[in-house]
């Protein structure tokens, strides 16, 4: 009959085999307070340690799976980069300076009213004089952003 060596599973951290129920003395017995049928905890597999590197070429090889996995991961992200996230914050900014372009407009239709409204409760008279006080005042107004505009030149 050959020599068998104790399963390291069931040796657990010191290497003796525990034979019944996971527990044994010196002698082959059962230590004292131990029920023979009831089994200790379970033995905790080896865990690697920070010096458990892969060796050479022997994991590297193993390994092929993962590193195609990452290779190709790390190129759909750096072309999402160059492609899918420029065009994003464009149509963000397109869809936000729409938004905003509307609401201005909006915004300066009732500024307009409202003054007109005001300048109409304001002043003595009929309404023509509300509109032609809003009307001077948007007048002088555009020809300042008129004199403020740059011209660009054509050489000939």
């Amino acid at each position: 009959m050959p020599a068998t060596r104790p399963d390291p599973a069931r040796s657990g951290a010191t290497g003796v085999d525990h034979g019944v129920a996971g527990h044994s003395v010196p002698g082959g017995g059962v230590p004292s307070g131990v029920s023979p049928g009831v089994a200790g905890p379970p033995p905790r597999p080896p865990q690697p340690g920070p010096s458990a590197a892969p060796t050479a070429s022997g994991d590297a090889d193993q390994d092929w799976p993962a590193q195609t996995a990452d290779a190709i991961q790390r190129v759909v992200a750096a072309i999402r980069a160059k492609t899918a996230e420029p065009l994003e914050r464009l149509a963000r900014g397109l869809v936000y300076g729409l938004v905003a372009a509307v609401v201005g407009v909006a915004a300066a239709v009732l500024a307009a009213v409202a003054l007109v409204r005001v300048l109409d409760t304001v002043l003595p008279g009929a309404v023509w004089s509300a509109h032609a006080l809003a009307g001077g005042i948007f007048t002088i107004g555009g020809l300042l952003l008129w004199r403020k505009r740059t011209v660009k030149t054509v050489k000939v």
